[in-house]
């Protein structure tokens, strides 16, 4: 199974997939393709955008870098590509890892690399549920963690257990999207 674990910068992705990759009982089972690593490794972007200290990745080489990562994995491990990205590739089902824009903007505000123009940007894009909306538009299969007040150990359960479901042919009805809502605390 192939799992794209996304969300908007700050809502845990780095985080839960390097439990994974850190734990045994998962290393074996998983495997993570960190895209964001791939793109800049291996120069998979058609520039870098200085005023957002970003790169534009080029979405078709980095699809066929991913095909090629996927080939040579075990027939018996999942996949999970983890990226602010992941969405925009093939994949059985997208997982939107989300968090309170507030809450957001403090974890984002400790990054030196993030400028205060960033971060907003960033917080109000969670807010308007911009990567949960662009999920949604690539698949049916849809599922969406709130991030806020859990553990990084209760984020990564929840992943394991929305792949069990899929894997079992059962939907993970309680992370179905549509419940999580913070327009309100969009800035203009």
């Amino acid at each position: 199974m192939i799992i794209a674990l996304t969300g908007t910068p700050g809502t845990g992705k780095t985080t839960v997939c390097g439990f994974i990759a850190e734990h045994s009982q998962y290393r074996k089972q998983y495997r993570i393709i960190d895209l964001n690593k791939l793109v800049i490794d291996e120069k998979l972007y058609t520039e870098k955008d200085e005023e957002r200290n970003s790169y534009n990745a080029d979405l078709e080489k980095l699809e066929e870098r991913v095909k090629l990562v996927i080939s040579q994995a075990p027939a018996d491990v999942d996949i999970i590509m983890e990226s602010h990205l992941s969405h925009y590739l093939p994949a059985d089902a997208i997982v939107v890892l989300r968090a309170n824009p507030v809450a957001l903007r403090k974890r984002l505000g400790k990054r030196k690399e993030y400028s205060f123009e960033k971060v907003k940007e960033n917080a109000n894009a969670e807010a308007l549920d911009v990567i949960l909306v662009e999920s949604v538009e690539m698949s049916k299969n849809v599922f969406e963690i709130n991030t806020t007040d859990v553990t990084p150990l209760a984020v990564v359960k929840s992943v394991i257990s929305i792949i069990g479901s899929l894997k079992n042919g059962k939907t993970p009805e309680d992370f179905l999207p549509g419940k999580i809502n913070w327009i309100e605390l969009m800035e203009l």
